[in-house]
């Protein structure tokens, strides 16, 4: 995976270095809102751990649609070509949990994206004040995965953790829809990124996390979803 990371950083530089064919201006696009996650070996494994609870637990959130944030920039070809590399972020979790007089159990899972790579986006609709694109972001994503698992019973307890890590390819397809206004634009963005998986390895010791049932194999995270944000876009000569 570490070659895939090489690629993508190179791609984007040498994008963001292009000769300025045209070039008129370049700018920042800040972007914030919600994206959906498949994560299903993470709500595969959440179902176990409450599977080996001494009493019957339930399980509260599972890796909900959750924040996704973005900073790209661009550089500006013609009038309808942008091109850029940024950085993306995106976080969701789950939580299992029993309580009762006696003392409690809970059990929480949170796992982080962080995505750098490169960004295009072609105009396929260009009107006075309102621009429809095309866009697209290829990446190099990295994943951080902490869980906690702590218990109580009367004035006992208890707590341990663990944090995985990986590294996997993705990419997401969308369109934009900007409202000029000057050097500055605002908008909305929707899409559906996909996310090659990666493998997940224990931070220390690099050990990878297998499936309890099944040795041969190693869990993923899976960041493939949809995705919907606001969007601002700066300007600059």
């Amino acid at each position: 995976m570490n070659k895939h990371f090489t690629y993508l950083i190179a791609l984007a530089l040498l994008l963001l270095s292009m000769p300025p064919a045209r070039a008129q201006k370049g700018g920042f696009i800040l972007t914030g809102g919600i994206a959906s996650f498949r994560m299903t070996d993470m709500k595969y494994l959440q179902e176990y751990i409450l599977s080996t609870y001494p009493v019957e637990g339930r399980i509260t959130s599972s890796f909900p649609p959750y924040t996704s944030l973005s900073l790209t920039g661009f550089k500006q070809y013609y009038d309808y070509l942008r091109v850029g590399g940024g950085y993306s972020y995106s976080t969701t979790g789950g939580k299992s949990s029993y309580q009762d007089y006696s003392g409690q159990i809970v059990t929480e899972m949170n796992a982080t994206s962080h995505r750098l790579g490169a960004y295009l986006s072609y105009v396929i609709l260009d009107g006075d004040w309102l621009d429809l694109s095309l866009s697209g972001r290829l990446d190099a994503n990295y994943t951080s995965l902490f869980i906690e698992s702590h218990y109580r019973i009367y004035n006992a307890g208890n707590r341990i953790t663990n944090q995985y890590r990986s590294i996997s390819p993705s990419g997401c397809i969308g369109v934009e829809l900007m409202y000029e206004l000057n050097q500055l634009a605002l908008g909305v963005e929707g899409g559906y990124l996909v996310d090659l998986k990666g493998n997940l390895k224990d931070t220390d010791d690099g050990d990878p996390l297998q499936d309890p049932y099944d040795r041969e194999r190693v869990l993923t995270s899976d960041w493939t979803g949809w995705y919907a944000r606001f969007s601002i876009l700066i300007k600059f000569r």
